[in-house]
């Protein structure tokens, strides 16, 4: 009963402390160049500071565990890979600010296994997390090849597990992401791999920034602070990408020369590309074509929330203008 009560007064401590410091966001990102690479240049440079936020970084692996800890209060705002972006299209979340539009990752195998091209993958295991940007990787390769996604055994499973599985051949292929993708060719050797791409699967994979409705209706003004400080890091990024990689190298806790790998694996986003993108459309359509393209391949649960619902274009235009 004491311990009860004590759990009691802390969570009370606690959502009384979260009230009188309504400048404080909890933010996911994720443990690699996409996923840190802004939130720390901004942490780094001051960004955020400027604008009277306080930001405490959480670690995720994976978008759909940190948006559960959005809907639970315990995250504000999070990075979310290609995969997670169901979430956005079913108006879990919503879409504040785009990191950047991913080059396309392949499903790995093993060279000796003579798996070499998606047909061969038929009737063979496959590893990857479902309802993540590995499963979104398995539906790109796939796309307009005639191979339907349950002629391949996919064994679901966190993404460090599927790596382990792979690296020590218990299964044929994997389909992940960077850091996985370069853990996986360290250890393996790039020449003994396959790497099975996607033709054109007509959808852009993009990087987002998100946070559920209820928290963007209800905080308007620290959204905008912290969107203002957001894109300042994204200029920032780009004009000093060299110094952003060792951000992220430290804040991950791995050596620079391995972030640097990571330096083209998007395409990253900023400021001036966002109001241009915006202007004509091109952001909107993009987003569009992801709900599209999810419910195609069965991804939905019912159909894509209108684009307004989609990405917070109001809330985007008034931090960029």
């Amino acid at each position: 009963m004491k311990n009860l009560l004590l759990i009691t007064l802390v969570s009370f401590i606690s959502a009384c402390s979260s009230k009188q410091d309504p400048n404080l966001i909890r933010v996911a990102y994720h443990p690699n160049m996409g996923g840190a690479s802004t939130i720390i240049t901004g942490i780094k440079q001051g960004f955020f500071e400027e604008q009277g936020i306080e930001v405490e970084l959480v670690k995720f692996i994976s978008g759909p565990t940190e948006i559960a800890a959005m809907i639970s209060g315990d995250i504000q705002i999070g990075y979310i890979g290609f995969g997670a972006h169901t979430l956005a299209a079913e108006g879990k979340v919503q879409i504040i600010a785009t990191d950047g539009i991913a080059v396309v990752e392949g499903i790995r195998t093993h060279k000796e296994s003579g798996i070499d091209s998606v047909e061969k993958l038929k009737g063979r295991t496959l590893g990857t997390q479902l309802g993540t940007s590995g499963e979104a990787i398995v539906d790109q390769v796939l796309a307009k090849t005639g191979v339907n996604k349950k002629e391949i055994k996919i064994l679901n499973s966190d993404i460090s597990s599927a790596v382990a599985a792979f690296i020590s051949k218990k299964i044929d292929a994997i389909a992940v992401w960077p850091p996985y993708t370069i853990e996986i060719e360290k250890r393996i050797g790039k020449e003994n791999l396959n790497n099975i791409r996607p033709t054109s699967s007509g959808v852009d994979s993009t990087a987002s920034w998100v946070a559920i409705p209820k928290y963007l209706d209800e905080n308007p003004e620290i959204v905008q602070k912290f969107l203002i400080a957001l894109y300042k890091s994204m200029d920032y990024r780009e004009e000093n990408l060299d110094e952003v990689i060792g951000y992220v190298a430290e804040l991950v806790g791995i050596d620079k020369e391995t972030v640097e790998n990571e330096r083209y694996s998007s395409d990253w986003m900023n400021s001036k590309k966002m109001k241009s993108m915006l202007a004509d459309g091109e952001i909107q359509s993009i987003y569009k074509r992801q709900g599209e393209y999810f419910k195609e391949n069965d991804r939905l649960q019912g159909e894509p929330v209108p684009i307004d619902q989609y990405i917070r274009l109001d809330i985007i235009n008034k931090a960029l203008n």
